[in-house]
């Protein structure tokens, strides 16, 4: 099992963050590569699809929006793991700002395990750093 656990301090208080990292459906607002999503099976799974046309379909399985958390798990993507569990949260970090983050773990399959998890590093930082430049351009 691998885990990558990436987190980051963005200068907004955790409610206006978490206004857009708590949407289930609201990768295309934030993250770059994801061009569409759709939701099906009341609001339970996200049909996401890639800049590059690339198709991945994930499962809604804990909300939690007092506690600012979401779990989903991966059933369709072209990354070679399974048991993919990942976490989206935002929490406030005492000082007016939020620390979002952004978890899995998984199991690789036939691939390169060190290279995948860099794979995953590397996406979730660069994902929450653009997150972190759109809610902070955003007025107060």
């Amino acid at each position: 099992m691998s885990d990558v656990h990436i987190q980051i301090t963005i200068k907004r208080p955790v409610e206006q963050v978490w206004a857009l990292l708590g949407g289930f459906d609201w990768l295309p607002r934030w993250l770059d590569v994801i061009a569409s999503s759709t939701l099906s099976d009341a609001g339970r799974l996200r049909h996401l699809t890639t800049v590059d046309g690339v198709i991945i379909v994930e499962r809604l399985l804990t909300f939690d929006e007092a506690g600012k958390t979401y779990s989903y798990a991966l059933l369709q993507g072209p990354a070679p793991v399974t048991d993919y569990i990942g976490t989206m949260s935002a929490r406030d970090d005492g000082k007016g700002g939020t620390l979002a983050s952004w978890a899995s773990s998984f199991v690789v399959q036939g691939a390169d395990e060190a290279g995948i998890v860099a794979h995953f590093d590397g996406f979730y930082r660069a994902g929450l750093e653009r997150l972190k430049a759109v809610v902070e351009a955003e007025a107060h």
